[in-house]
């Protein structure tokens, strides 16, 4: 029997929190050392042996289906086993080192749009341990999400007109490279993978077509580490992955990663000398990315090197235009117009090949690149006369490019204005302010910039007109999307 004395001192021992078993007397926690020894462990690494019954409350249910990682997070950071275990749901920035991020990383992910790249997405899955069969997207090597996007030319962006890219769909492609019979038939499928995403390159949007570049360029990676490999299936490797990274180095510069393009873009013309193969794509990519960071001299010197050793292809009309237009923006106007009379001889003597490629050059480019030159000229008249072609080319059925097509209409608007013609240009860049904003792609937004430029001269001061076009143009500009995140290439 106990006495009451004893009771009482029973009744005060103090206990864990977490076992339940007796804490020291010298103890002022509010769990034992044996329990803050395992919560510490906890707290190291993501658990990796968690129960499908973790992840089925209410929170999580809703965070699944809402296919937001940044909900996933926040589920996962206050979800009861980790209030129980702790005290409180886990920080952000604890989370954050589990996941290699900072705390703002994770709150930006928390509360900004829901990431739509699979590589990233699957990166987060994989460190927290998510149940894939509970995922709204598959791994890489598993079922890929399909290939699907909106319009590209201009419409409201309530409009629904399910356009689909006239490509083979990228899950039946990479099937096919992991199920070939052979190393031979794997790289044979991965170089007509990567012919055909590269004709896809005009008809989606570029952070969908980034998503389809960078699981093949997974899969290069892949038949790159196979031994064995014969050398002529090495240099088509090298060949292939050269012009996956070119690719992605365009892509990104249109999503606005400049850093990251430049890189990509480098690792390109690293595989094309590697693999002694023709180093005209990675030049053109690269010297398109020198350019976004103003690095003019170093974009018109790799246009121009690229340009003499570039075969008969549309490409080497790219890379004098290229040449022009840096050259016309660091001033040099006599280097620029003779780059833009050899992209004209070269263009005389190439063939044309579906003018949808990211490795295409049609009139209509080569028009955009001619009154880029113009306009830093000061030249109206010749960057009218290079809408004209534009508009012809269209007006015949070449195929009609969003992102294009907005450079002249923007472009024809800032030649209107040189020419005192307020109206005309308004008229022009109507339509463009409609552009859905995943189609508001850098080349797009830096002519709405220059347009903005050109509205701030003193003769418009007080002008409502140009004070509600100027509205617009920065309401354009801070819609448009770049979500985007890769690693950087190895």
């Amino acid at each position: 029997m106990v006495s009451g004395g004893s009771a009482r001192q029973a009744d005060s021992v103090r206990r864990c929190q977490g076992c339940g078993a007796a804490l020291a007397a010298d103890n002022t926690a509010s769990i034992c050392g044996k329990c803050h020894r395992e919560q510490r462990d906890q707290l190291r690494t993501p658990p990796t042996q968690l129960s499908r019954s973790f992840f089925e409350t209410p929170e999580f249910q809703a965070a699944f289906e809402s296919h937001h990682i940044g909900k996933v997070f926040k589920a996962y950071r206050n979800h009861p086993r980790h209030l129980k275990l702790f005290g409180k749901g886990l920080n952000q920035d604890h989370l954050g080192r589990w996941l290699g991020l900072n705390q703002s990383q994770v709150s930006r992910i928390e509360n900004g749009p829901p990431e739509q790249n699979i590589t990233i997405l699957t990166g987060y899955a994989r460190a927290l341990h998510l149940p894939p069969e509970l995922l709204w997207f598959a791994f890489p090597g598993q079922r890929l999400a399909r290939f699907t996007t909106a319009p590209i030319e201009a419409a409201p962006a309530d409009t629904d007109t399910g356009f689909v890219p006239n490509i083979q769909d990228a899950d039946s492609l990479i099937a096919q490279i992991v199920g070939s019979s052979s190393s031979n038939d794997a790289v044979s499928q991965l170089s007509y993978a990567t012919s055909s995403i590269a004709e896809s390159h005009t008809q989606a949007p570029a952070r969908h077509v980034m998503t389809q570049v960078y699981n093949l360029h997974e899969q290069a990676q892949i038949l790159l580490g196979m031994p064995n490999q014969r050398l002529s299936q090495k240099r088509e490797l090298y060949r292939i992955e050269s012009e996956l990274l070119a690719h992605s180095c365009l892509l990104l510069d249109d999503l606005r990663q400049n850093g990251v393009a430049q890189k990509y873009g480098a690792a390109a013309l690293i595989f094309a000398k590697e693999g002694g193969v023709s180093e005209a794509t990675a030049r053109t990519a690269l010297a398109k990315a020198l350019r976004w960071a103003e690095r003019l001299i170093e974009s018109a010197d790799m246009a121009r090197i690229g340009y003499e050793q570039s075969p008969s292809t549309p490409i080497r009309i790219q890379l004098a235009s290229q040449e022009a237009n840096a050259s016309a923006l660091m001033g040099n106007i006599p280097r620029a117009r003779e780059a833009l009379n050899r992209a004209g001889i070269a263009a005389d003597s190439v063939s044309q090949d579906s003018g949808e490629s990211a490795w295409s050059f049609p009139v209509a480019r080569q028009a955009i690149f001619a009154l880029s030159v113009a306009l830093q000229a000061r030249d109206p008249e010749a960057a009218i006369e290079a809408v004209a072609r534009a508009d012809a080319s269209w007006a015949t059925g070449a195929p009609l490019v969003s992102a294009n097509w907005a450079q002249i209409r923007i472009g024809a608007g800032i030649a209107n204005l040189l020419k005192g013609s307020l109206d005309a240009t308004i008229e022009e860049v109507a339509p463009v302010l409609e552009l859905s904003p995943e189609l508001r792609i850098s080349t797009v937004t830096a002519y709405m910039r220059q347009l903005e430029q050109e509205l701030c001269d003193p003769r418009f001061r007080g002008n409502g007109d140009v004070l509600q076009l100027r509205q617009d143009i920065k309401e354009f500009d801070s819609g448009a999307l770049s979500i985007i995140r890769l690693p950087e290439p190895e």
